[in-house]
């Protein structure tokens, strides 16, 4: 599995092998999950965790 982070005015976007998965807004603390088949408790990798 290959995760991309990309930060884009006040956006993050989670891609994983080149399909957007998590979307979360700066400002506001929001997120959405897009696909929750990639993201569930047998992911190695945490969207929250740190590089």
């Amino acid at each position: 599995m290959v995760f991309t982070e990309k930060t884009k005015d006040n956006e993050i976007y989670v891609y994983m092998n080149g399909k957007l998965i998590y979307k979360k807004w700066l400002n506001t603390g929001q997120s959405k999950i897009f696909d929750v088949i990639s993201y569930d408790k047998y992911t190695l990798r945490s969207i929250k965790d740190q590089k």
